[in-house]
């Protein structure tokens, strides 16, 4: 069951979008497709085009957004590396929608296989059936070993010279990028960031929880041992090797400087 805004949304759009002939259906990525939709989650949408038409759709995109209802606000996605995708906030309900804009032929190259919501004479499932998609990679452990201790020695520099909230946005990368994904690996979940932490790697939020501080230097510190602590734990799980000498030494440097801030 979608929740009520999504649904009409999705009625309202797709009543819109099959007058134009340029495009050859809708398919849906995220919550819609795995099951996991709820009240405050976003649609992500394909929007598939013609292949000879691609060029004019890309430059209409922010006119075809408007047709699916009161759009208060569309951009680009460069900063996400994607300029294909408009983001969109509808409303009121206020209603947050990604909108990837593709080809027929873009449609082959994927990391997910969409849900199918409309096309036109089968056009995005015979399309699909013609490629596999290609998953993201899980995350590598030893490419995050043989990198974890300079960023730890990193965020201890930062302390020492004052600049906290450069610590915090460092320890903020790591939850994201090392410690929830390699918590997610070792639990058998394909963890993205930290994305729904709070319910599939319910395990280890009280680890995770001791990386947050406060723009203080003691706190850091503490913050900066509590990420050292929660890494080695799943680091042991998943065959990691300990192949430079740069760990002892960092650990021995974190607690000097531990000891100075705090």
């Amino acid at each position: 069951m979608l929740p009520e805004p999504h649904r009409r949304f999705l009625d309202v759009s797709q009543a819109a979008w099959t007058s134009d002939s340029r495009l050859l259906g809708v398919a849906a990525g995220g919550s819609l497709m795995t099951g996991r939709m709820d009240a405050f989650s976003d649609l992500d949408l394909v929007l598939v085009c013609r292949d000879d038409a691609r060029a004019a759709v890309m430059q209409d995109r922010l006119a075809i957004a408007r047709r699916a209802g009161a759009l208060l606000q569309g951009f680009t996605g460069e900063h996400v590396g994607e300029p294909r995708l408009l983001i969109c906030l509808y409303g009121p309900p206020l209603l947050h929608v990604d909108l990837k804009f593709v080809s027929l032929a873009e449609l082959g190259s994927r990391i997910e296989d969409p849900v199918v919501l409309w096309e036109r004479a089968g056009a995005l499932t015979e399309r699909l059936a013609q490629d596999a998609a290609t998953p993201l990679p899980p995350p590598d452990p030893q490419w995050l070993e043989d990198r974890f201790w300079v960023w730890i020695h990193y965020g201890a520099d930062k302390v020492r010279r004052g600049e906290l909230f450069e610590c915090l946005d460092m320890l903020g990368y790591l939850r994201a990028q090392v410690l929830a994904p390699l918590a997610g690996l070792a639990a058998g979940r394909d963890t993205r960031g930290v994305r729904r932490v709070e319910r599939d790697l319910a395990h280890v939020l009280p680890a995770l929880a001791q990386t947050v501080a406060r723009p203080e230097a003691g706190d850091c510190g503490r913050a900066l041992h509590a990420a050292v602590a929660l890494y080695a734990q799943v680091r042991d799980t998943t065959g990691a090797v300990r192949r430079s000498p740069a760990e002892p030494a960092v650990r021995a440097y974190l607690d000097t400087c531990f000891q100075r801030t705090g």
